[in-house]
């Protein structure tokens, strides 16, 4: 059976395309960040209730501590283990930009 339909056809393109390119950027930001964060700067943020005194709470922004920044980088080492790289890029059409 093909898949050749106009909504098959829509769906690829609107739907799986777009999500793969956002899927490959966010998997290559993710291996960058986790390079710095293995490279030594885990060892920097105890993974604890020490807040992140970066002034952001002044803007409205929440307050980050060292346990909410080590949470975001063991998901991010989980779920990019699981980024198989060859299923991401294969529906992709743009290159891939550093940004």
């Amino acid at each position: 059976m093909a898949i050749n339909s106009p909504e098959q056809i829509k769906f690829v393109n609107e739907q799986i395309r777009p999500i793969a390119e956002k899927l490959r950027a966010l998997k290559a930001q993710s291996d960058a960040l986790l390079v710095d964060w293995y490279g030594g700067l885990n060892t920097q943020f105890p993974n604890d209730s020490t807040p992140v005194e970066d002034g952001r709470d002044a803007e409205g922004v929440s307050r980050l501590t060292g346990q909410n920044v080590n949470d975001i980088c063991y998901l991010l080492a989980v779920k990019v283990a699981d980024m198989h790289d060859a299923i991401i890029a294969k529906p992709c059409v743009r290159p891939l930009r550093a940004e």
